[in-house]
């Protein structure tokens, strides 16, 4: 898990975040996204609102 949060916090577009979503489970992804602080669930969630 700590390969996926290092992935997810070094996102820095849309497209990464989803390329991430290829190699990890929705279950997964939210384990880690909810183990993270809350400023770093912020910053992730401003890079996915680019996707639209």
């Amino acid at each position: 898990m700590a390969k996926l949060k290092l992935a997810m916090l070094e996102a820095e577009t849309a497209a990464q975040l989803t390329a991430i979503i290829i190699d990890y489970t929705h279950e997964e992804m939210m384990i880690v996204f909810q183990a993270l602080e809350w400023e770093q669930q912020e910053r992730i969630k401003t890079v996915w609102k680019t996707v639209s």
